[in-house]
């Protein structure tokens, strides 16, 4: 409808995983790599997770068009199969006969397909989609597909993709064996806010459009904002602002047609108290700060704006914090959201209008997590937490029922899985400090570095030694080591200056 509209050959926002569309951020060209490098070395196993949305079927069916000739492969989407029916599925797209309902000879027609495939010098890839659908048993006989080998090499190579929960459904007692024998395990993450940018403008291109700024810098925030860099939230949201757009005869996409389109929307994602507070106005946010100072003045300090007071012990003995509080043993299950959006949802809570549009993907040291001053979601086992501050003793998050609990950090590190996703205010693309720099801004970088305990004395100079402690910063908090203060670097540094005053 809208296609011609706006110049296009067809609609770039078609839900359907089409390769042609496949957008290769660093995170997904990273997983096509670990996949290519898999299939090529006969590894057997390998793992591919990500949240719902994040590409795991279009990175797939991207990968069938990179292999050579000589591989065989059988793909299943629909695994929810018996372990029989689930033979006959890999046979049949192997092209191997099927009729039979006997599980041994099922078994006997594969394994002479792959001596076959291996005699010719071929190789052959199952690769099964929405693994956490699978049963107990049939993961099972996944397994023992992976026993079909030669004395040095592996006839089958698989690759199971799925949601979180399915790494949760390994780590189970009983199927420790299938889990032991993957040996290359990748997580999608979410797109950031420039990859998202750069997203739409690659699908618009794919689609024929000849126009670069058909979404307004406005637009391309609050896709963003609104879809939490999952590509599949992204098509729809866009989608909908260029049908928006062209009712209303708008050759250009505002973010306030993004807005309407995802309050359109917005009845498909999360709950309805969650999707409010998204849209909260600045002005409510403020009067928010100016209760919580009135009713807890005690606690109205650099934190004011997202601090609320945890649970208070009763009667049993419990860790204290080190301002003399005390820590309630709480299970996780209180705290640990399952799913990525449900977190984003509940970070909005404390962090929309305070934060801002931009993503910043990080892997702190968890002694490193103290300095990092703004509401974040940290990855944990089982999900994700919403982490408000961290101490030297304990963290302090944002649980289910959005009650801040306090958890001490010796347990939190047991939890924590080196992953840090924050949103906090726009850098500047241009801005940057390098060796050779002098000035206001080096010597600020500098006081932030020496503040916390790097070697350096604030001089303004961008000299060896100032680079040196930028990369050792760098490399504590995940961060790209290239010594350089660019866009993320500057970006982490103003959440720490933050915390310093």
């Amino acid at each position: 409808m809208f296609e011609g509209f706006f110049g296009l050959a067809e609609n770039p926002f078609n839900l359907t995983p089409d390769p042609r569309f496949l957008f290769l951020s660093d995170v997904h060209r990273e997983a096509l790599s670990h996949l290519q490098y898999g299939i090529e070395q006969r590894k057997g196993f390998v793992l591919i997770t990500g949240e719902v949305g994040t590409g795991k079927t279009t990175l797939c069916r991207s990968l069938l068009a990179t292999l050579s000739q000589k591989t065989r492969t059988a793909l299943i989407l629909n695994p929810s199969l018996s372990d029989v029916e689930l033979l006959q599925a890999i046979n049949q797209d192997f092209g191997i006969s099927c009729s039979s309902s006997s599980r041994k000879e099922l078994l006997d027609q594969l394994y002479d397909f792959l001596i076959d495939v291996f005699v010719q010098g071929e190789n052959a890839v199952l690769i099964i989609d929405e693994c956490q659908n699978l049963t107990p048993e049939v993961l099972e006989q996944i397994r023992l597909l992976s026993n079909l080998e030669t004395e040095k090499e592996k006839l089958l190579q698989i690759i199971m993709i799925g949601q979180p929960e399915l790494v949760k459904m390994l780590q189970s007692t009983n199927l420790r064996q299938i889990n032991d024998r993957i040996v290359l395990r990748y997580h999608l993450w979410p797109l950031t806010r420039s990859e998202t940018a750069d997203y739409l403008r690659h699908r618009l291109e794919v689609s024929g459009a000849f126009r670069s700024d058909i979404f307004t810098l406005g637009a391309l925030w609050k896709i963003y904002r609104y879809s939490g860099g999952l590509p599949r939230r992204v098509n729809a949201i866009a989608e909908r602002s260029l049908l928006i757009a062209y009712l209303k005869g708008r050759k250009k996409i505002t973010g306030s047609i993004v807005a309407e389109a995802q309050d359109e929307l917005k009845g498909n994602y999360g709950s309805e108290p969650a999707r409010k507070m998204l849209l909260v106005p600045a002005s409510l946010i403020a009067a928010a700060v100016v209760v919580m100072a009135v009713v807890w003045p005690s606690l109205f300090s650099e934190f004011s704006d997202y601090i609320a007071p945890p649970i208070v012990a009763t009667d049993r003995e419990v860790p204290k914090a080190d301002d003399g509080e005390a820590i309630i043993p709480v299970s996780p299950d209180q705290y640990v959201i399952p799913d990525y959006v449900g977190a984003l949802e509940i970070l909005a809570t404390v962090a929309d209008g305070l934060a801002g549009p931009e993503t910043l993907n990080l892997h702190p040291e968890p002694a490193c997590l103290k300095y990092i001053t703004r509401p974040s979601i940290a990855s944990v086992e089982k999900g994700y937490v919403v982490l408000v501050y961290a101490t030297d003793d304990f963290v302090r998050v944002l649980g289910k029922e959005r009650a801040f609990v306090e958890i001490p950090m010796k347990e939190f590190r047991s939890l924590y899985k080196w992953n840090i996703i924050l949103t906090y205010a726009l850098g500047s693309d241009d801005e940057y400090y390098t060796r050779g720099d002098s000035g206001p801004g080096v010597e600020r970088i500098q006081s932030i570095l020496a503040h916390m305990g790097y070697p350096i004395d604030p001089d303004g100079f961008y000299d060896i030694d100032t680079a040196a402690a930028v990369e050792r910063m760098q490399e504590d908090f995940g961060l790209n080591r290239d010594g350089i203060a660019g866009e993320e670097t500057l970006m982490l540094f103003d959440i720490i200056e933050k915390g310093m005053k």
